[in-house]
């Protein structure tokens, strides 16, 4: 019998934003992630196209929650998708507060252009909006790890744990006599609050992200560098202002900052959560990490932790002078309550602003990260004299090292590799590698590229 198997990479292919690809079955379509354009104006340009196929894809599977893989779900079903999303629990709790967030930044810019004129559009429309979130809300279906699932004839697909942020998850397809895994964002083998990534299932193909492909995480310490960081500002009567995500980092640095309390290496002063998102997350994920049944971390949290909700409150906390620690939205500072803890303080030398994650090209991290000078925000421009350090050592994606130990614990490795989510230069880096380890073809994934898999049975 004559199956036709192929893939459609549809976004994530030549970029570490947008991932989307197509699984082709007996005429079955299957989406896996739905991700969100971001970064660079060409790129988001795309989110506004037709989405191929959106009427006829049966069934969409979500690797995790973060906006660059579930971000564009609400507009392909406003494009008549009407099949199930399938994702785990914890996933899709988070992508319901990731994408109502999106949802209302869309809705607040769009309006903002229209006050200010700013739109080259008579009107500008936001890509989505809370309606549409909720509408694609009503079709997630969620799943437990190692659960296989049946999509159609043949055609049947599980989830596998694979660290990168609570929730997320590889997937292992099978489609008639292949085995295709996607790995969605990998996690670091030695992770400091999340689980290790579970091994690769044997496969024909795996079709792996390469984000970090040409580079190794520092092996500096983030709790020696955390450390003198907080002690240098605090001895100079400073702020301590960290611009975070609200998945996974947020509470990497909030375990950070109770082990060196908790060890004496940093002084009990207040830490404020200001990022509503953020404290959202926490409370999903409490029963999720296992720091936070720890006693003695936990005695710290309820001495010096405050979630601060709402905005009033956040506005008295920036005019604090006291010196404290604030971790605030957004990560890369595109907005968010960050900025207004930076229009207070980013101009005295005695702030030290810690940056905990990757800053992308374009954003007011990135230029902080790279010595700007001054940021502009809220319509002016604002002095930089804050100390800027950027945090080494807490990715949440597995480095190039990472990767290939992750590939050579398998059963055995895989028959082809097709890389995606990764700069060119990061994926052909790790191109070379994993051809040298492996003697196995491996190919990048570029945008629009279709790979077929055809085979007799």
């Amino acid at each position: 019998m004559h199956h036709a198997l192929s893939l459609k990479f549809l976004g994530g292919a030549g970029t570490v934003t947008g991932s989307k690809t197509v699984l082709s079955f007996n005429r079955q379509h299957i989406m896996i992630d739905c991700g969100l354009f971001q970064g660079i104006k060409a790129l988001r340009k795309k989110n506004w196209q037709q989405i191929p196929l959106a009427e006829e894809i049966s069934d969409v599977v979500l690797t995790h929650a973060h906006l660059d893989h579930c971000g564009l779900l609400p507009r392909l079903v406003k494009q008549g998708f009407k099949g199930a999303i399938h994702c785990t629990p914890i996933t899709a709790s988070l992508a319901r507060i990731i994408l109502l967030d999106s949802a209302k930044i869309q809705e607040e810019d769009a309006a903002d252009a229209n006050r200010h004129r700013y739109s080259r559009h008579r009107e500008a429309l936001p890509l989505y909006d809370t309606e549409d979130v909720h509408r694609c809300l009503k079709l997630f279906q969620t799943h437990d790890f190692d659960e296989w699932v049946i999509l159609g004839v043949d055609l049947k697909f599980s989830f596998k744990a694979n660290g990168h942020i609570p929730g997320s998850a590889l997937v292992e397809v099978r489609a008639g006599k292949k085995t295709l895994v996607f790995s969605g964002d990998l996690g670091r083998m030695k992770p400091l609050i999340m689980s290790r990534p579970k091994p690769l299932p044997a496969c024909d193909l795996l079709v792996m992200e390469s984000t970090y492909g040409d580079r190794l995480h520092s092996i500096l310490s983030p709790f020696d560098q955390l450390e003198e960081c907080v002690n240098k500002a605090l001895a100079q009567k400073g702020q301590v202002l960290i611009p975070s995500f609200a998945v996974e980092r947020s509470q990497e640095v909030i375990y950070l900052l109770l082990s060196l309390m908790q060890q004496k290496r940093i002084p009990r002063v207040k830490v404020f959560l200001d990022s509503p998102m953020a404290a959202a997350v926490t409370a999903v994920l409490t029963d999720y990490y296992r720091f936070l049944k720890d006693p003695a971390l936990l005695g710290i949290l309820k001495e010096v932790f405050e979630v601060v909700s709402d905005y009033r409150a956040s506005q008295s906390v920036v005019s604090m002078r006291e010196p404290k620690i604030v971790i605030a939205g957004s990560g890369m500072m595109t907005g968010g309550r960050i900025l207004h803890h930076l229009e207070a303080h980013v101009g005295k030398p005695e702030t030290m602003v810690i940056l905990p994650g990757f800053q992308a090209v374009g954003t007011r991290g990135h230029t902080l990260a790279h010595g700007g000078d001054e940021l502009k925000f809220f319509g002016r421009y604002h002095k930089v004299r804050a100390e800027v350090v950027s945090l080494h050592g807490l990715s949440a994606h597995a480095d190039r090292e990472e990767m290939v130990q992750w590939i050579r614990k398998a059963d055995g490795p895989p028959g082809r590799i097709v890389l995606n989510h990764g700069e060119p230069s990061a994926a052909d880096s790790l191109r070379v590698k994993l051809e040298h380890a492996f003697s196995i073809p491996v190919s990048i994934a570029v945008q629009d590229m279709e790979l077929v898999l055809d085979y007799e049975e």
